[in-house]
């Protein structure tokens, strides 16, 4: 069981850091934020990712809350995924924006607005309570300020977005 758990757990690791990787940003995309705040985001999502990968090699026994935190990983995964897949090419990396895109209603976007961002605090939040039990204290507390961090920021640009929206609106 263990051996499954945690083949799921990096293939669903696979998958979200395949879809929240950085690929060259558009040269029409404007930042919502400071771009060091955008820069500094970009050096903290990896550590996260590697500190709940290197946990998993220190799985030992499998508890019920470690296969929810693989069920909520995975919806937040979802999310992502048919998050980007539904913007299409008006896609940017968190923190930017296309100043002249629709604001898309369609397919997982008709459900909730920022489904990117929420699969990414679903998944930030379910890696967690894994790695937390597992590391050493200080790698733990390093991982989640980096998740705090991303947490923060997603939610900020987030806002700025809707207000983006509502302005475009009037």
């Amino acid at each position: 069981m263990n051996t499954f758990f945690i083949l799921a757990q990096l293939l669903n690791l696979g998958i979200f850091t395949a879809f929240i990787l950085a690929k060259k940003e558009k040269p029409e995309a404007k930042p919502l934020i400071d771009i060091r705040a955008i820069q500094l985001l970009r050096l903290t999502y990896l550590l996260p990712i590697i500190a709940f990968a290197w946990s998993l090699f220190l799985v030992q026994r499998v508890t019920p809350l470690d296969w929810v935190c693989l069920l909520i990983a995975i919806a937040g995964t979802v999310l992502v995924v048919k998050g980007k897949v539904d913007l299409g090419t008006h896609h940017t990396w968190a923190g930017y924006y296309l100043p002249h895109a629709p604001r898309i209603h369609s397919g997982i976007f008709s459900w909730i607005a920022h489904p990117m961002y929420a699969g990414i605090i679903m998944v930030i939040l379910s890696c967690s309570a894994v790695y937390v039990t597992r590391l050493p204290w200080y790698i733990s507390a390093l991982a989640l300020l980096c998740c705090a961090y991303i947490s923060l920021f997603l939610i900020i640009v987030a806002l700025r977005e809707e207000k983006l929206f509502v302005a475009a609106r009037v």
